[in-house]
Formats: structure tokens, C-alpha cells, sequence
């Protein structure tokens, strides 16, 4: 089934078997093609217009393994629909995105929240200091080059707490002349994240894998087994 979508997506299968590959299809510039999704629309993915992408937030934030985490990065956060979301459920929240449009919007919807803070930060080569308890990697590692990807997992896992968890979102269909998928990319992830896979949802057009430091289940933390 070929599914035409706004998104692009970057291959980045298993690192040695697709870097060759890989040469030849980044053709795009990533800044170019954001600037001019952002150009055309303030929303252009409709977070605020489609049930799909509504119920897909209330699927990732249902899935979270504590009602309210301390410290939250949020890599790939847009226009700050989903970052307005998960504010309720972070002590402190901080969201990054590498367009200058996005950031902008993204700013004007959370102004009001103090414990928010937006960064315009293009990841891996640029990466918030600190430790997280909870990182939200969403819909972005399409973009990313092979040996890009490779940096950012291990930056990831080196920015988690003792019981930080990481939550990644995919949507899983293919595109015409791009390789990638969002299956592709959580089986790399499966591959090479050294944390412990809590959790999987394979929704027909989406993708949700959820790994922590910890090996317990919440109702054995609480009690119930």
C-alpha cells in the first residue's frame, strides 16, 4: 500500500547496510523543505483539524509509565500542539525543533506556561545539557542521516536518569521514492538502544515502542503483583 503524506523520510535502516544506499537519496535540504511546509501553513501536518493525529497523542500520553515525570525533552516538538499536551504531565518540559517558523509557533501557544521552555536546536549535532527523566521522540527520524541517528540514540541514552524512559512514535507506511519507514527506524532503534523495552503498539498506521532503565512493570512497582 503506498500512501502519499507530507512527510519525508530519510533512510536509516541498519547503519552499515543502508549508508551506501543513503548517499544518493538525500537530495533534499532539510532546512529548505520544513521552511517551505511552514511557508505554505502554520499547522502543516493538521495536528488541530485530524482525529488521527488527536487520538495518536492520546495513545502516546496513555502509554507514559508515570502520571507527572520532573525533567521532559521533547525532540521534534513543531508547532507545540502535542508539547501543549504533555506540559500537564511534566514538573518541567523542554521543547526542541530545528525550524525557526515552528519555534516561533510554538512559543506563542505555550507562553503562558512557565515551566516550558522552547529551544530552536537541530539535533544530534546540537542537544539540550541535563538529564531527563523522559524523552519524546516523535515523527522525526525520518529526517535524520544514518550516522545522524546513530549520534542521537546514544545521546539519548546518555541524557536518561536512573529511571529515565523514552517513548518513540512512527508513522509506518511507505512513500513513494523513499526508502524509510517507521517500521524500519523502531527496528533500529530495537537494534541499538542498550535500554530495556517496555512496551510495543503496532496500530495499523502508526508505530510506538516505549524503553526505560528499569526492569519492573508498573503494577509490580505498585504492588499489585
Amino acid at each position: 500500500m503506498q500512501v502519499q503524506d507530507k512527510r519525508l523520510f530519510y533512510p536509516s535502516r541498519l547503519f552499515n547496510e543502508f549508508y551506501c544506499l543513503a548517499r544518493y537519496i538525500f537530495v533534499l535540504d532539510q532546512t529548505d523543505y520544513f521552511d517551505e511546509l511552514y511557508k505554505k501553513s502554520d499547522d502543516p501536518w493538521e495536528y488541530e483539524q485530524r482525529w488521527y493525529e488527536d487520538r495518536k497523542r492520546q495513545i502516546c500520553l496513555a502509554l507514559l509509565l508515570k502520571p507527572v515525570y520532573s525533567k521532559v525533552l521533547e525532540i521534534g516538538c513543531s508547532n507545540g500542539v502535542f508539547s501543549q499536551h504533555l506540559a500537564q504531565r511534566a514538573k518541567q518540559l523542554i521543547c526542541l525543533d530545528a525550524n525557526s517558523k515552528a519555534i516561533q509557533l510554538a512559543k506563542t501557544r505555550l507562553e503562558n506556561l512557565s515551566h516550558v521552555q522552547v529551544i530552536q536546536q537541530r539535533i544530534p549535532d546540537q542537544f539540550p545539557a541535563g538529564s531527563f527523566d523522559l524523552i519524546i521522540i516523535s515523527e522525526i527520524m525520518y529526517y535524520l542521516k544514518p550516522e545522524e541517528l546513530s549520534r542521537l540514540i546514544e545521546k539519548v541514552e546518555n541524557s536518561l536518569t536512573s529511571q529515565g524512559v523514552v517513548l518513540c512514535c512512527h508513522w509506518r507506511y511507505p512513500i513513494d521514492g523513499f526508502v524509510l519507514t517507521g517500521e524500519k527506524v523502531h527496528h533500529l532503534l530495537k537494534q541499538h538502544f542498550h535500554l530495556q523495552h517496555y512496551l510495543n503498539v503496532n496500530d495499523p498506521d502508526f508505530i510506538i515502542d516505549l524503553w526505560n532503565k528499569e526492569t519492573t512493570t508498573l503494577a509490580f512497582k505498585e504492588g499489585l503483583i
